[in-house]
């Protein structure tokens, strides 16, 4: 049976890359998004590089109800979920220096970044645990291992991100489940130190490697005013 990976926060950037890496390995790919155009044109752009097997399912990341019935809807599809991975993106409205950081503005990417993690890992660690295989990937914001001024409210979420991962390889590594992060500082963009498709193949070989849990990518900061590409990995 081919195995699965399910994109949960699927966009134009990291989850195509993602989606098309795997894909081009045979894997069936789920995709999980907000909006029904956003995952036809992933889909499509998919299916224009040979990537047929592809299920597109609706669903708020931050919902585990939600994440719950996109997820079931993807294994009745194709029977297994064997990866799942996770990189949804805020955009530069969100960001927040020091101080400017308020409960509000840093408990909603937290929500996205750390609850949708752990909410999306309750409901298919199990069933991993139970076959001794399966991986967890994500691909994150560099103010995870390196405070970033522009990002103080963002960076609250990823070092939170990252300790619960750390955490959850050590748990998890002996029992066949693989967790393994990759934390972007830059502009992501093609043909850069940071691009995506070059992300994806790293978290493809991290994932059947299993011989370490995280890595860090760098490459150029966006200029003042972010404008030039998609907003960089917070």
């Amino acid at each position: 049976m081919k195995k699965t990976i399910a994109i949960l926060g699927a966009g134009a950037t990291m989850g195509l890359a993602v989606a098309t890496r795997f894909g081009k390995e045979g894997y069936n790919v789920g995709l999980v998004a907000r909006r029904q155009e956003n995952l036809s044109t992933l889909k499509s752009q998919l299916a224009d590089v040979g990537i047929s097997s592809v299920e597109t399912v609706t669903g708020d990341v931050t919902d585990a109800a939600q994440i719950k019935t996109a997820l079931e809807a993807i294994k009745a599809k194709f029977g297994s979920i064997d990866v799942v991975e996770y990189s949804p993106a805020l955009g530069p409205q969100n960001y927040r220096g020091a101080l400017d950081v308020t409960y509000e503005n840093a408990s909603a990417p937290f929500e996205l970044i750390v609850g949708g993690a752990i909410k999306a890992v309750n409901q298919v660690m199990g069933e991993m645990v139970q076959k001794g295989d399966g991986g967890l990937l994500f691909v994150a914001g560099g103010s995870a291992i390196k405070p970033i001024p522009p990002l103080a409210n963002i960076g609250i979420a990823t070092s939170g991100l990252r300790n619960y991962l750390s955490n959850l390889h050590g748990a998890l590594a002996p029992k066949g489940v693989y967790v393994g992060a990759i934390y972007v500082s830059g502009l992501i963009r093609r043909g850069t130190e940071v691009d995506p498709d070059a992300i994806a193949d790293k978290l493809f070989k991290m994932y059947n490697a299993r011989d370490k849990a995280e890595d860090i990518v760098t490459g150029p900061m966006p200029p003042p005013g972010g404008a030039g590409g998609p907003p960089p990995k917070p």
